[in-house]
């Protein structure tokens, strides 16, 4: 690995964003996630003010379940950009799964402030409320998701487990088929229809 000489010139910054620009378009090609974060971390450490470039690392990292360097990550990005929607989606959906469904809402609720519609914020929110204990309210969330998109199998999917969680067989049922029929093969789907009619 060659290591570039400092330049003092008023030119300096010039290759270095081009470098940037091909690192990226490498990035985009790559089906690798593990070089996507290697050719991001390279990024970063040439011009590490760029908030898509933290960005493209923390979602290299998400990729391959390094949570923690993946936060931290999405945080950096942040940092940099407060109103980065993808950021904050991103970051609200590893916190969900990362066990941490208040902070999670508190990114999502970011994002869908500044993004009011944006359906894969409202998603995630949902599974965050699910996750808390909320099932009612995550229950208005996918019943709206589901009215908006209704063959989206992951959405009938959550809005039938929260139906359950409410207590509503009958609701979840419909859904559940409803899922059944979009996507016969699902395991998830047939667990809970197993679940329903015990």
């Amino acid at each position: 690995m060659t290591t570039n000489k400092i330049s003092t010139s008023a030119t300096a910054h010039k290759p270095a964003t081009g470098e940037i620009e091909q690192l990226m378009q490498k990035m985009q090609q790559t089906r690798s996630p593990a070089d996507a974060e290697a050719l991001a971390r390279k990024a970063v450490s040439l011009k590490p003010e760029r908030a898509e470039l933290h960005l493209a690392l923390a979602t290299a990292l998400h990729m391959q379940g390094k949570a923690r360097e993946a936060e931290a990550a999405y945080g950096e990005c942040l940092k940099r950009d407060r109103k980065n929607v993808r950021a904050l989606i991103n970051l609200g959906s590893l916190q969900v799964d990362g066990g941490q469904p208040a902070a999670a809402i508190k990114a999502l609720d970011g994002a869908l402030y500044l993004s009011p519609d944006n359906a894969e914020a409202l998603f995630h929110k949902g599974r965050g409320l699910g996750r808390m204990g909320e099932a009612g309210e995550a229950l208005q969330i996918f019943d709206e998701l589901a009215r908006k998109q209704p063959g989206n199998v992951e959405v009938l999917k959550f809005l039938a487990l929260c139906h359950m969680d409410i207590g509503h067989k009958t609701e979840a049922a419909k859904v559940l088929s409803r899922a059944a029929e979009l996507a016969p093969d699902d395991k998830a789907i047939q667990s809970a229809m197993q679940k329903l009619s015990n």
